[in-house]
């Protein structure tokens, strides 16, 4: 009888890995699934979707959503890809924007392993990073909401660009040449600071990589070649519209010179019990910086020189792999020298911590989405108020990317919202004003002179409102994470009940609409 051959440790970086992408793939799946409807945001992509299908598949120039003329200006692959699907298959856009950010995800896992076997040139210590990217929060958090139909598909596109750089400068065959092109120009046609951070990236594969006369001749040639393929898109869009609606939707990130200390001072892999993916991966930082090995560390802190905006979600990359080089050439084989079955069994013991606090972490994630309560509310509104009629949205939500009621509200009940700031980082000289307003006003909920606060934040702004919609509790959130629910708006209410300038129009649940007769 044959005896069992024994895996090789790159046999077992190939099965860790699929391991990774199965349950990593589990992991994102379940979160629209307990969810019930798309994560934190996406109304305005619901909007711009539905017009791509409503225009017979020609780009509109402008989008109608919460009163403004938004022009069309954001990359257009991932509407596309949501209306298609929508039509060929008959789902809803609002199913297409809770399931399809997570199946694209789903995908990143093994294009990351991909990367990280041809940058640490082993597949065991791949296997290890990628299992490490498949349950790191800041990998999925945002590419798996409602807008992630760009992210998630953005954040795909660059794994696989950076992928056939990283060969392309390394091996210089012409098929990465080509396969460089088609993900770059895909890249750029779906995301705009995805396609930012792949230029960064690339920049510093050829510093490392590329330096000479073949690699700069390649370099050249996927930049070119990228604007050419993209041009049938951007070249309009510019004659159209200019360059301002890029340059407005550009200062939105609240960008500040101290960004550059974020990976360094904080933990960006937002894990919610302990951080054990921050602690492997500074390990890994400081072996590579001690090694003289300067890519990746260097590939960590470039995304938030390049745009600190999203820059830990793309950091994750490298932060991943920097883990996996800890745990494959340090702690392991340490562990291993003292006994050998030491290794296996803290391995096991990351692997179900990851994927326990990964499942944490998607319940908080569920937690950050429109209720039912103000989707029956918005049917209710949709059904029972004048189309002109204005409205004050009062979640008490202080975290601006995180209100996703203010953003779906003008989307679901076609009324305006006068505090939901999406689609004016498109309009030039909006963003700032709105985002101001948004947040004093909601703040207002908070305090005990709420009604004062409110209007005297209404009349600061030039604001008139025909109703007020207050949630009376809301999610104490962390990064759009639901940590705790939170009573909110009582005084608001009990100042709104007693003033004879405001009747109760309706009340269920957690939802409460007053109509402002004195307007």
């Amino acid at each position: 009888m044959n005896k069992l051959r024994r895996l090789t440790q790159e046999e077992i970086g190939i099965l860790i890995a699929m391991l990774a992408t199965i349950f990593g793939g589990w992991v994102r799946l379940f979160a629209p699934a307990i969810a019930g409807f798309p994560i934190n945001d996406g109304g305005l992509f619901y909007v711009m979707m539905r017009a791509v299908r409503e225009n017979n598949f020609q780009l509109p120039a402008y989008v109608q959503y919460n009163g403004l003329n938004i022009p069309f200006a954001y990359p257009p692959f991932g509407f596309y890809a949501g209306a298609f699907l929508s039509s060929v298959l008959s789902i809803s856009a609002i199913e297409i924007l809770r399931w399809l950010p997570a199946a694209v995800l789903v995908a990143t896992i093994p294009a990351f392993y991909s990367l990280a076997k041809n940058i640490l040139n082993s597949s065991f210590k791949a296997g290890i990073a990628a299992l490490i990217f498949a349950f790191t929060p800041r990998a999925m958090l945002w590419p798996i909401m409602g807008g992630g139909l760009t992210r998630s598909f953005g954040f795909l596109f660059l794994l696989l660009t950076l992928t056939n750089v990283y060969l392309l400068f390394t091996k210089g065959h012409k098929k990465y040449l080509w396969l460089t092109i088609f993900f770059s120009a895909l890249t750029v046609l779906t995301h705009p600071e995805a396609a930012v951070q792949t230029i960064g990236f690339g920049l510093l594969f050829w510093i490392f990589k590329g330096r000479n006369k073949i690699g700069t001749l390649h370099a050249l040639y996927v930049g070119l070649a990228t604007i050419a393929l993209t041009a049938f898109w951007w070249i309009p869009l510019l004659l159209r519209f200019g360059p301002r609606p890029i340059l407005a939707a550009a200062q939105t990130g609240f960008n500040s010179a101290l960004a550059i200390l974020f990976p360094i001072l904080a933990v960006l892999t937002d894990e919610p019990l302990m951080t054990l993916i921050a602690v492997l991966g500074l390990i890994g930082f400081i072996m590579r910086l001690a090694q003289k090995n300067y890519l990746l560390p260097a590939a960590y802190i470039l995304p938030f020189i390049v745009e600190p905006r999203s820059a830990a979600t793309y950091a994750t990359i490298p932060f991943a792999m920097l883990a996996g080089v800890a745990l494959a050439d340090l702690i392991l084989p340490s562990l291993s020298n003292i006994n050998r079955r030491a290794a296996p069994a803290l391995m096991l013991f990351i692997g179900f911590y990851l994927l326990g606090s990964a499942f944490y972490f998607d319940t908080q994630l569920a937690g950050s989405t429109v209720p039912p309560a103000d989707r029956e509310a918005f049917d209710w509104i949709k059904a029972n108020t004048p189309q002109d009629s204005r409205f004050l949205v009062l979640t008490g939500e202080n975290e601006l990317f995180c209100d996703g009621v203010s953003e779906w509200f003008p989307a679901l009940t076609s009324r305006l919202s006068l505090t939901t700031v999406q689609g004016t980082e498109w309009l030039r000289g909006r963003f700032a004003a709105a985002a101001s307003t948004q947040s004093t006003i909601q703040n207002c909920l908070s305090g005990t002179d709420a009604l004062n606060c409110v209007e005297q934040t209404a009349r600061q702004a030039g604001i008139q409102y025909d109703y007020v919609y207050v949630v009376r509790q809301s999610s104490i959130k962390n990064f759009c994470r639901a940590i705790a629910a939170s009573p909110r708006g009582e005084a608001l209410l009990s100042a709104l009940n007693g003033d004879s300038r405001y009747n109760l129009v309706y009340r269920a649940d957690e939802i409460s609409i007053f109509f402002n007769a004195s307007h």
